[in-house]
């Protein structure tokens, strides 16, 4: 199997002074290992560290976390101070590389240093990790000085952590795997010297990129609302397979800017639109509501491939860079995470260290299994029976590439559910297989936010409320800009009947795919459950005038919804005169709303066409809710006896639009939705 490079928080621990005590009693040198082994276990655990060695006294780990890292070092160390144990801790973070048995790197080195020169109950960090404990007050922490540490090039600032109870060393003491006095003299530029020349190095560029900046006017300033559409890449030779390459270029890039939580990302289903699109930059921003357009170019030469990409000040139209990389195909990956910090870079991005670590991985190396993969995700994109067959066709291909694909498991159970919709695969069935699919994802690896999505969607479908909302929560904490995430959850919290939380979700996941007339109707949705009426009838016109893939059918039934949920039963009546047209179902409401409006007439003559095509089995419900219009209420409760009538969901689902709101009290009404709550038609 390949090597896997990771960033990560490395953590080495040892016993002060343990080789001499082995030498003086070796019983209570083994017994104090051992305390030393249960603390430093427990707390790993505990913070989701991972063991990677013990060596005698010493421990070597690494956390997916900085912070998480830090938090388990102060718990460890004050449990050992407390047990008399005299250990000292050290942590780095940087590239890792797992071999067969332990792991490897530049990093581990420096860890191992920084750790051999603490003092026994401390904790001493590089300054990457003080970078990145910035924003948890709750970690202390004090500076001692910058040391010259064995096979490092330059001296390395150091960090003591300084919460109650931990030791921190006298800077001037510090002793450990430091370079001699003439491993430090054989260079002839003293340290002082070089920080002044450094200092001045820094004064002559920051002047030139001052004058630059000011002689050429393209000092852009940073806009307050971080939101950013990554325009599909124009393909420049249509060679072969170059056309999916150039869809992939946009999509992987869009995808690792989404996991970026400061930064709003559209998404993929809305900037498609503008494939072959006339239209400005700035015309295009304004559709989609985004501050920086990033668009680009993809050229392939046989094996080789220029990349052109620009950032674009949306406002202003003016490029803030432009870069082009050449490369050989083999080395396309690369290039999404490239673009994706000069981005980061541009827009002065804070990134966390899971943010960092994500921007870093690569999801595979073998480029045969990428366009197999590419190829499988649009097929699943045109959502019906064959096309998402051939997906996880697709997809197994590509695993078959690279056995350790994990985005591809995840796909397979993505597409596996989806013949739940759209092949009518039993649920349960799809469920189970899925989930084993889902599980080889996740143990390659937990970053994959697609993993978790479609576990959530599976468990809320299943009724598992808890697990579905854990398992929505870690996909948006992978992905804060994940569209499907984020629309499935928005579901989750109706079903619920959280409907705050449901408007939430829909509204971020409407500002993410601004064009979908899905996502937009959704939204609409939650805005008529949370009673804000006029937002949503205005979102659903703005809709019917922007959307390009409108669905006439829905609009009517969403605008009866509204109207009748505000008992606008005047403005439903002509929806529902559409809705009639396609589904004779919709017959009772158009009679009850005739009704509540006073229209007598036309309420009765829509009742006699009830009775003329309603099925045998809903046409007691269908009369009773036509009745209910004219408040006739013998009638209504005729209809309504369970005798005759056993469409206990429809009832439940009408009740909520205030059908039987005149009958709530009455007694026969009570008795006989208690009898239909008891049968569970």
């Amino acid at each position: 199997m390949a090597q896997k490079r990771q960033l990560a928080a490395i953590l080495f621990t040892d016993i002060e002074g343990y080789t001499s005590l082995m030498q003086h009693d070796e019983d209570i040198a083994l017994t104090l290992r051992n305390k030393h082994r249960e603390i430093f276990e427990t707390a790993t655990a505990k913070f989701d560290g991972k063991i990677i060695q013990y060596f005698g006294d010493g421990t070597l780990s690494v956390y997916n976390s900085t912070v998480e890292a830090i938090y388990s070092c102060i718990e460890m160390q004050l449990a050992f101070i407390e047990a008399k144990i005299p250990v000292r801790i050290g942590v780095h973070v940087g590239d890792i590389v797992y071999s067969k048995e332990d792991i490897i790197g530049d990093a581990v080195n420096i860890a191992s240093r920084i750790e051999s020169c603490a003092t026994a109950g401390s904790i001493l960090i590089s300054d990457k990790v003080h970078d990145q404990l910035r924003s948890h007050p709750d970690i202390k922490t004090k500076f001692l000085d910058a040391y010259d540490l064995k096979n490092v090039d330059t001296a390395m600032p150091l960090f003591a952590i300084a919460n109650d109870g931990l030791a921190i060393p006298d800077p001037s003491q510090v002793k450990g795997k430091l370079k001699t006095r003439e491993e430090i003299h054989k260079n002839p530029v003293s340290k002082k010297k070089l920080f002044y020349i450094g200092s001045l190095v820094l004064l002559v560029c920051f002047g030139l990129l001052f004058a630059y900046s000011f002689l050429s006017k393209k000092n852009i300033p940073v806009r307050e609302d971080l939101s950013i559409a990554v325009l599909p890449f124009d393909n420049l030779n249509k060679e072969g397979d170059s056309d999916i390459l150039t869809n992939g270029m946009t999509e992987d890039i869009l995808t690792q800017l989404s996991k970026l939580k400061e930064l709003h990302v559209i998404s993929r289903t809305s900037v498609m639109q503008y494939k072959t699109t006339e239209k400005t930059i700035p015309e295009i921003a304004s559709e989609l509501g985004v501050s920086y357009i990033l668009e680009g170019s993809v050229q392939k030469h046989g094996d080789q491939i220029r990349v052109t990409a620009q950032l674009i000040d949306a406002a202003t139209d003016e490029h803030i860079w432009a870069d082009n990389y050449d490369r050989t195909l083999t080395n396309i990956f690369n290039i999404q995470t490239e673009v994706s910090r000069k981005i980061v870079d541009a827009l002065q991005l804070n990134l966390s260290f899971e943010e960092q670590q994500g921007l870093a991985i690569i999801p595979t190396e073998n480029i045969e299994a990428y366009k197999l993969f590419l190829t499988g995700r649009n097929e699943a994109d045109k959502r019906n029976k064959e096309s998402i067959a051939r997906s996880i066709q697709l997809y197994k291909e590509a695993i078959a590439l690279d056995p350790d694909y994990a985005e591809a498991y995840a796909e397979i159970a993505n597409s596996i559910y989806l013949e739940t919709y759209y092949s009518g695969r039993n649920p349960g069935e799809a469920a189970k297989l899925a989930n084993t699919y889902l599980d080889k994802a996740e143990a390659i690896t937990d970053k994959v936010s697609r993993i978790y999505s479609v576990r959530g969607l599976i468990y809320n479908i299943e009724g598992k409320r808890n697990e579905a909302q854990a398992a929505f929560e870690k996909a948006i904490r992978l992905s804060p800009n994940d569209l499907t995430a984020r629309h499935q959850f928005s579901t989750f919290f109706y079903y619920s009947r959280q409907f705050k939380k449901q408007l939430e979700q829909a509204e971020i996941a409407y500002r993410l795919d601004p064009l979908s007339f899905a996502t937009g109707n959704s939204y609409f949705t939650a805005l008529t459950m949370n009673k804000k009426y006029d937002e949503a009838e205005a979102l659903m016109k703005n809709i019917e005038k922007h959307s390009s893939d409108n669905n006439k059918f829905v609009i009517n039934r969403s605008y009866f919804r509204l109207y009748t949920d505000k008992m606008d039963y005047s403005s439903a009546i002509l929806p529902l005169k559409e809705l009639v047209k396609e589904m004779s179902v919709f017959d009772r409401f158009l009679a009850f709303c005739y009704g509540k409006t006073g229209d007598t007439l036309n309420a009765h003559k829509t009742i006699h066409k009830i009775r003329g095509r309603a099925p045998k089995d809903n046409l007691s419900h269908q009369l009773a809710v036509a009745y209910a219009g004219l408040q006739e209420t013998d009638s209504v409760l005729f209809y309504l006896d369970p005798s005759r009538n056993n469409q206990y969901r429809k009832l439940q689902r009408d009740r909520t639009l205030h059908i039987f709101d005149f009958l709530e009290n009455d007694p026969r009404f009570i008795k006989f939705m208690e009898m239909h709550e008891a049968r569970g038609n």
